[in-house]
């Protein structure tokens, strides 16, 4: 998600932005809001810098005008949703011309009735208005502790940047936890490259967002550089405070082979937000990947805030100033979230899409023996979406002695047994078709004649061997 700098300190009496220090490169939304907590956590106690003020704060009417200008003057000019904004300018502007407010002496009361006034015109969950505590200029200055950076680059590297698992599915489908798109330095895009490289044998590929909060845009950028063969524009990005349109594009180099013809699937969540969901929009609007899960979080805007500042206290007002489009369409994700093509629930978001992945490799696939190697786990995979259950009187069609094999019932399930070996429950799977304990290799059918009594046992495997045994007589 790209973004410029993220707060500002402003004089109420100017009205004039001024950046406190200086930033980082756009950051994302929850990037954003992470590297100013960073920058102003300094020597005092944590979130010291955005605390609310520790004693109640006497405003008077003078006060309450130069609040309601200072913040309806960023709400003019920057909020990005412009017919909102001025709802919202000329509702709370009226409101203090009309006395609504003379009887709001705390200062900390009156910001919410602000903040609830201009959410009952236009509700937006990135819109709000807070009293802050005054800052210790020394602090601003000092900037953050170098230990504290380093504090957090070690929790960084422990989480290896957002790339928690990679693994090779059955039936040759890569799997990727990815639960945030990490600060952009070396160590962050080695891990990247690392995961990637490590997928790159994959006959399919699942990206797992439904953890991921969001991160980085160099990120994206960086990641989705895998799947084009160039460049290409992913997204735009509009910012009204500057007339400014951001465009962006993936990576044209990365590190090792690129994954250009492999189907690719991403899992979402409705916590899957900010970067997350620009990585999930880019890929679904390109047709580079079927999404699968839940909806989004729907957080397609990014976010300024303002920080004024009064004797005594501070206001901060967090506005959108930014929105992400579709170049072709000229649309977001904001307040709808991103739609998934296999609308399932989170939890079944993995198996769903592992099941959709083999399908369309066995729809694709010539060799046969190759089929049946994709179609073992998919069989598996079906079978737990769709679990079945059978009676006890259909168990009892199948016991018996079969040669060395045996099926009986107890405890109330299937259970199977072959001279020499230990016994395993029986889980049915299909018509006649039941998976044997733990073993992944192996499983069990059953042929019945023309009367459907079973006559059969066969054993199948993973490789396409098969044994059977007549069914005892008698």
């Amino acid at each position: 998600m790209m973004t410029r700098d993220d707060v500002r300190r402003t004089s109420p009496t100017s009205g004039n932005l001024l950046p406190s220090k200086a930033l980082p490169a756009p950051l994302t939304l929850l990037a954003a809001l992470m590297t100013l907590l960073a920058l102003l956590a300094l020597a005092a106690p944590a979130g010291a810098q955005f605390a609310p003020p520790e004693q109640p704060v006497a405003i008077d009417a003078e006060m309450r005008a130069a609040i309601v200008d200072s913040v309806t003057g960023v709400i003019d000019t920057v909020y990005v949703l412009e017919e909102p904004a001025r709802r919202i300018v000329a509702g709370l502007r009226g409101n203090l011309a009309d006395g609504a407010y003379d009887d709001l002496s705390d200062l900390v009361e009156f910001l919410q009735r602000l903040d609830a006034d201009a959410q009952a015109i236009n509700h937006d969950g990135h819109f709000g208005i807070r009293a802050l505590a005054p800052v210790d200029p020394r602090y601003v200055e000092e900037g953050e502790d170098p230990a504290e950076a380093a504090r957090r680059l070690r929790f960084q590297r422990a989480g290896n940047f957002g790339f928690r698992k990679v693994e090779m599915l059955p039936g040759g489908v890569g799997y990727l936890r990815f639960d945030s798109f990490e600060t952009p330095d070396r160590d962050a895009f080695a891990a990247a490259a690392a995961a990637m490289n490590f997928l790159a044998n994959s006959e399919a590929l699942i990206i797992d967002l439904r953890r991921n909060g969001g991160g980085e845009p160099s990120m994206i950028r960086f990641v989705a550089g895998y799947f084009f063969d160039e460049s290409v524009h992913l997204i735009s990005w509009y910012e009204r405070d500057n007339e400014k349109t951001v465009q962006s594009y993936s990576a044209d180099h990365v590190p090792g082979p690129q994954l250009l013809d492999q189907p690719v699937y991403i899992l979402t969540a409705r916590r899957t937000a900010s970067a997350a969901e620009e990585f999930t929009f880019d890929m679904r609007n390109l047709e580079r990947a079927t999404i699968v899960g839940d909806t989004t979080a729907g957080a397609g805007h990014t976010v300024h805030g303002a920080v004024f500042d009064f004797e005594g206290f501070r206001v901060m007002v967090r506005v959108p100033f930014g929105r992400a489009f579709n170049p072709e369409n000229n649309e977001g994700w904001e307040g709808v979230g991103v739609i998934p093509h296999i609308a399932v629930p989170e939890a079944q978001a993995l198996e769903a899409a592992h099941a959709d992945a083999l399908r369309t490799l066995i729809e694709a696939e010539e060799d046969e023996e190759y089929k049946v190697f994709l179609e073992w786990p998919l069989q598996e995979i079906d079978s737990r979406l769709h679990p079945l259950t059978i009676s006890q009187e259909e168990m009892a069609a199948y016991e018996g002695q079969y040669g060395p094999r045996r099926i009986y019932i107890e405890e109330g399930a299937l259970h199977y047994l072959r001279e020499g070996r230990p016994p395993f429950r029986l889980e049915p799977m299909g018509d006649n078709l039941f998976r044997v304990g733990g073993l992944d290799y192996f499983r069990l059918t059953f042929e019945r004649d023309e009367t459907g009594a079973v006559i059969k046992i066969i054993g199948l495997y993973d490789n396409g061997r098969r044994d059977e045994h007549m069914r005892d007589a008698g």
